[in-house]
């Protein structure tokens, strides 16, 4: 199999704080928005997403995050989107929280798929006993960004609970192509014992889960700040703990699951040297899936990072191999931070009606129900519009770019003002239903002339 392989170290000054005002957190289901004890704004869904209904978890199921006693609940359409506006130019960090906490007391958590712009994201199975979530660092092409909860069975609706979307620097993660989307699998904090860190502690508001793999031993610094940082600016707290191999001569043996299929993934390692000691150095080579990346050697105080892409099958294996030449004292391989990351094409957007977010006709498998979508298109287009009995209101928008349209039903509403001109024109159209709306005027010559067109 081919290997892709990327390696890098970037060292840059630290930096003190990081603005919030860019943020977008919405607290899902909060019938107001707010600020939190931090003075950070959580706004409510109302102008992110037109459908769905507000719920609170179980009393019993009350959780010390305030944001994840409600959520927002979708019950009637098949896919439901937010839209996050996207003001700059830029990378977005987005996460999603689930927390089912038995809001509807029927212990049953659901299961659904999370769609990003048209794009698969991930199956979403809840529980009774802990929240879930998901992330990704994503290259906008426009100016917001569609997040979409798919129903996949029947009577297991949608449900969110929070949903962040945070704009990152250009230079972070410099090794990221603009045209993928990294989707975050594991990022963990070696050597923490139980505590999750998130914003403040990181100023980007990644989540760092402690983690001591078994035949390691932590270790802390003698230090408590970092002087020379990572370009990725990983939080102090994160680096001055460790996890450390038994002996001098022992390698640190690190694998990850992602089921059995083909992934490119990246995967980013952070490192310190913890203990200045005279005349001593630590040195080591890291190799991801057998393949040599780099050697470091790590500097008290300051954090490395190094950076590889890899294709995998399954598991995506890392090693640290202890180098010969190491002093007899530092018998110890220190261990860092390690941020690993799923990488995922996404493609180019495609038609939307006007009032609607989200990609229509994909993934194929969560098309909304309202619509068909042609199969020998690539990308698919859209071939009929069914609305009836919608509770459509107002006049109807030009979509005339829609040319592969061959059905649009919208009977039983309540449009009005004139029939556009535009739909008699639609070069394949060949039913159109406007009955039982509140048009007013003439119907259109493009559609009275038009031989081929049934008109209702």
């Amino acid at each position: 199999m081919m290997k892709v392989l990327l390696f890098a170290i970037f060292f840059a000054q630290k930096a003190f704080s990081q603005d919030t005002w860019d943020w977008l957190r919405i607290d899902c289901g909060s019938d107001t928005s707010y600020k939190d004890a931090n003075g950070d704004t959580w706004n409510s869904d109302d102008d992110y997403v037109k459908t769905g209904d507000n719920k609170q978890v179980a009393p019993s199921s009350s959780s010390e995050v305030e944001q994840l006693n409600t959520l927002r609940v979708f019950s009637e359409q098949n896919k439901n989107c937010y839209t996050l506006p996207t003001p700059s130019s830029t990378r977005y960090l987005v996460r999603a929280m689930f927390w089912y906490g038995n809001y509807d007391g029927l212990s049953k958590p659901s299961t659904f798929d999370l769609e990003f712009d048209g794009n698969k994201w991930a199956t979403v199975v809840t529980n009774m006993n802990n929240f879930t979530y998901y992330e990704m660092i994503y290259a906008t092409r426009g100016d917001s960004i569609s997040i979409c909860l798919a129903r996949t069975q029947d009577q297991q609706f949608p449900f969110i609970s929070r949903l962040e979307s945070i704009p990152l620097p250009d230079e972070m993660y410099p090794q990221m192509r603009r045209d993928m989307a990294w989707f975050n699998s594991y990022r963990y904090d070696y050597g923490a014992n139980d505590t999750i860190l998130g914003y403040p502690a990181d100023p980007y508001n990644r989540i760092w889960e402690p983690s001591i793999p078994p035949g390691l031993r932590p270790v802390t610094a003698n230090f408590t700040s970092i002087d020379v940082t990572s370009v990725n600016d990983p939080p102090d707290s994160a680096i001055i703990t460790a996890v450390e191999a038994q002996s001098s001569t022992d390698t640190i043996d690190l694998s990850f699951g992602f089921g059995n299929v083909s992934h490119l993934d990246h995967v980013e390692m952070y490192f310190t040297e913890p203990f200045l000691q005279t005349g001593e150095t630590r040195s080591f080579s890291v190799i991801v899936n057998n393949s040599y990346v780099n050697t470091t050697n790590p500097e008290y105080q300051n954090c490395v990072s190094i950076g590889a892409n890899s294709l995998s099958f399954g598991t995506l294996n890392v090693q640290l191999v202890p180098n010969q030449r190491v002093h007899a004292a530092t018998d110890n391989k220190c261990r860092r931070s390690l941020h690993l990351n799923g990488l995922g094409e996404f493609v180019d957007n495609f038609e939307h009606l006007k009032g609607w977010s989200g990609e229509p006709c994909l993934p194929n498998d969560t098309i909304w129900q309202w619509l068909k979508c042609s199969t020998d298109d690539q990308p698919p287009r859209v071939t009929a519009i069914c609305l009836s009995g919608y509770g459509l209101q107002g006049y109807l928008p030009d979509f005339s770019q829609m040319d592969a349209l061959e059905v649009i039903d919208m009977h039983n509403n309540t449009l009005d003002g004139e029939i556009p001109d535009f739909l008699g024109k639609l070069p394949n159209l060949r039913i159109l239903d406007l009955r039982d709306n509140d048009f007013s005027g003439y119907v259109p010559r493009t559609i009275t002339d038009n031989k081929q067109l049934e008109f209702k």
